[in-house]
């Protein structure tokens, strides 16, 4: 079953809350720590001395008070404020004890030769008692002093903390709902503008952006994507609607003529054989511009939904695409020089039916753009530090400076009048879209009525 979300408000509470509770668990934890240790060291220096003012006083016995005042003082000692009980026992003779029932759960030190001073805690009755043992002389006799104290400055900060601990508490609960309602309502308020945004989109189209307030926080980064996104989205949508209106003019005109010839044939063909002659030849002209045009679309479609992995690709050789290429257009072009420098052995990663649809369109381009008797067209491959450099060089028209940004886009000529009938102005589209799925990079560089040079970044 899957987990239901807690709405925004209740995520907020229960977050800051945990945060606040997290941030008080340890702040607490802290001073439980500090005051334990300090209380400790107190106690602990206390009853140091406590026992060392019972070894001074167990040294002037006889000589500046006598044995009984000794008593006294000791018994003195369970009457003050910090309610001190005091043993004095050797191995043989207990010499002092005051009367506390927990001497009866406090096991005597067997051992009369104790040098150093100790000091232990003990749980007695969940009451909390520290306990001196130390080497105590008495008239030259050797004895026990054990010296016990209830340890009640820690109980008491636990006793004194605890209801403040309870009002912090319930402090941090109350501001945690109040931030939370604060923060989700403002939250809750920005995220609606950003909803309303997508509503106009919606309904009145992709040309409405999320307004980015002046706080710059996350709420406006994802404005800022958002509009980001939105931009790319009109984009293809008006390149779509471009591409569709340039192909409708494309296909528009090779239609108008075959429906104008053969309206033409049905009235006067059968009886005009040379009309029928000439109309059928532009009729076959005309179906072969529309089988271009659709063939180049698809082309351009499916280089466009192509995905290359290329750590699947294995290496080919380029020279021999490169000159099955070239043997194909010799057949039909007989004025055409062709000059290739590419290694022989050079191996590189790449679709050989690309590799071939690249060369085409460049050779197909180097043709249809030139004026001069004897066409020349250079093409070399080389391997440089990064990368491999195609370069595909012809002596043609050249292209206007101010054009060559613009050639790779679809159904873009440079000039109509220029141009043959067959060029519909996909090639470069075509290129450029296989080069990406490569993450390659097309580079043009052109002079008027002298080269066109199109360079390939591998």
């Amino acid at each position: 079953m899957k987990k239901r979300k807690l709405p925004i408000f209740l995520e907020l509470t229960r977050g800051s809350l945990l945060i606040i509770i997290s941030i008080l668990a340890i702040y607490t934890i802290i001073q439980l720590v500090t005051f334990w240790s300090f209380s400790s060291e107190y106690e602990n220096e206390y009853l140091i001395d406590k026992y060392n003012e019972i070894v001074s006083l167990s040294k002037n016995i006889n000589i500046e008070i006598s044995e009984t005042g000794f008593n006294e003082y000791l018994k003195a000692l369970i009457e003050g404020e910090n309610d001190e009980h005091v043993r004095i026992y050797s191995e043989n003779k207990l010499y002092y004890e005051d009367k506390t029932e927990v001497w009866n759960k406090i096991e005597y030190t067997k051992e009369t030769n104790i040098v150093e001073v100790e000091v232990k805690v003990r749980f007695i009755n969940f009451d909390t008692y520290r306990i001196l043992s130390g080497p105590l002389n008495i008239n030259g006799n050797k004895y026990n002093l054990q010296i016990i104290q209830e340890s009640d400055l820690f109980d008491d900060f636990i006793e004194s903390y605890f209801p403040i601990l309870v009002f912090i508490l319930v402090l941090g609960i109350i501001l945690s709902v109040v931030g939370a309602m604060y923060v989700s309502r403002n939250f809750i308020k920005r995220l609606k503008g950003l909803t309303a945004t997508m509503n106009e989109i919606k309904e009145e189209g992709v040309n409405k952006r999320a307004e980015i307030s002046e706080l710059n926080d996350e709420i406006d980064e994802v404005k800022v994507v958002f509009n980001s996104m939105m931009d790319e989205l009109e984009e293809a949508f008006d390149e779509q609607s471009r591409f569709v209106s340039d192909a409708s003019h494309e296909l528009k005109t090779p239609l108008t003529a075959l429906h104008g010839h053969l309206s033409m044939l049905k009235r006067w063909g059968k009886n005009d054989k040379e009309r029928l002659e000439k109309s059928l030849d532009i009729c076959l002209n005309e179906v072969e511009r529309l089988k271009k045009i659709v063939n180049d679309m698809l082309l351009l479609s499916k280089a466009e939904k192509t995905e290359i992995n290329l750590s699947e690709l294995e290496e080919i050789n380029p020279k021999i695409i490169v000159q099955e290429v070239i043997e194909q257009y010799k057949v039909l072009n007989s004025n055409v020089k062709y000059t290739i420098n590419i290694e022989e052995n050079m191996k590189i990663k790449i679709d050989p039916n690309d590799l071939k649809q690249l060369l085409i369109i460049f050779i197909d381009n180097s043709i249809k753009y030139n004026d001069k008797e004897n066409i020349e067209i250079h093409i070399s491959l080389r391997k440089t530090k990064d990368n491999f450099k195609l370069e595909v060089k012809d002596n043609g028209m050249g292209i206007p400076k101010d054009e060559i940004r613009k050639v790779m886009k679809r159904f873009y000529k440079v000039d109509k009048s220029r141009i043959n009938n067959n060029s519909f102005g996909i090639g470069l589209s075509i290129a450029n879209r296989i080069a990406n799925n490569y993450n390659a990079k097309i580079h043009i560089e052109s002079e008027l009525d002298k080269y066109t040079m199109i360079r390939v970044y591998f």
